[in-house]
């Protein structure tokens, strides 16, 4: 009777594990997916495609953990039939059902690719939101751009006056066509949130620095380096120079502050070097108010892992390879200049 009891206690407790098991696994495969985050992603079903490709494809792009899962949840759930051709925004930690729902029920979205370049300043992202269509004027996306509305940690350390500018991750983007501005701001912001994490932010503090200033930093380097082997020590030759109380005298903030519609990066003439804007850093000591430009991921972790040099200057060799002779002397300044024809 005793040994009864206990082959008997061993097979509740084996059901118990087991029933345990199949509960963790299913809410492993149906709660989360592959990754999390709210970065939308679209996902286009094919005409006449069958439930084995689209759960095969929705499994390469990290949004569902198992195709074999997925695929049994669509013929249990008797929706194989009911896949719906067209684009749909899907988003990374949607659940298995909530995928299912929206390739079953919803309605196909018009999506609209948009290019957004490293380098680029706010105005040239609202004309391209223009020229692609999501948006009737610049002023629309500008405007949006200078609300305090965003809550994002990098966003901390910029003066109560600054716009977004510098912040808008330069990346390939797809929007639903009915996207307003305040959509698109969001999705950039929380595209850079994702690509330049708080770890690496923290970085900043190791340069005496607040990420704001770094990314100034940062946001001229991507507009003088070429040659991206040499983006960490074009950062230095400025943080060197900050260190020695020299202005920077760095060509693009006289550009940001000169350009102007259909021509933003305007080649820098002595006129421009002679105006008193607070982005002509030939005159004004220190940092400019704020980023010229959205750097790229490189740029910004050039600023944050700068070389360590004794360069002061530096100047285009201008023979088509996009590289620069660096010096540490003024004197050195001049010989390369002479030597390449630079200014």
């Amino acid at each position: 009777m005793i040994q009864a009891l206990k082959v008997a206690a061993v097979i509740v407790l084996a059901v118990v594990v087991l029933f345990t098991a199949q509960r963790s696994l299913t809410h492993y495969l149906d709660v989360a997916s592959a990754q999390s985050g709210d970065q939308p992603i679209t996902f286009t079903v094919q005409n006449n495609e069958t439930v084995d490709s689209v759960s095969n494809r929705l499994q390469q792009d990290g949004l569902i953990r198992s195709a074999t899962y997925f695929k049994l949840k669509m013929r249990l759930g008797n929706s194989s039939s009911q896949l719906k051709a067209g684009q749909f925004i899907l988003h990374q930690g949607m659940s298995v059902d909530q995928i299912i729902t929206a390739l079953t029920t919803s309605e196909s979205v018009k999506v609209i690719e948009v290019r957004f370049q490293e380098g680029w300043r706010a105005e040239e992202y609202a004309d391209k939101l223009v020229a692609v269509g999501l948006i009737s004027t610049p002023d629309q996306f500008l405007n949006a751009m200078k609300s305090n509305q965003w809550n994002f940690d990098f966003l901390t350390s910029r003066t109560d006056d600054q716009t977004l500018e510098g912040y808008l991750f330069p990346d390939t983007y797809q929007f639903r066509a009915d996207a307003t501005p305040d959509d698109v701001i969001n999705t950039l912001l929380q595209n850079f949130n994702s690509k330049v994490p708080p770890d690496l932010r923290a970085k900043s503090q190791a340069l005496g620095l607040n990420f704001n200033q770094v990314m100034i930093i940062a946001s001229i380097v991507e507009r003088e380096a070429v040659v991206p082997g040499e983006r960490p020590i074009i950062a230095s030759v400025y943080y060197n120079r900050m260190k020695q109380n020299m202005p920077l005298q760095a060509d693009p903030t006289v550009q940001y502050s000169a350009g102007k519609a259909g021509d933003w990066w305007p080649k820098v003439t002595q006129a421009a070097l002679d105006n008193s804007s607070n982005y002509n850093t030939y005159h004004q000591p220190g940092l400019p108010p704020s980023p010229i430009c959205s750097p790229s991921l490189a740029s910004i972790e050039a600023a944050l892992n700068p070389s360590k040099t004794d360069y002061l200057y530096f100047v285009a060799k201008n023979d088509g390879s996009g590289s620069h002779a660096f010096a540490t002397t003024y004197q050195e300044q001049l010989d390369n200049i002479q030597k390449y024809g630079g200014q």
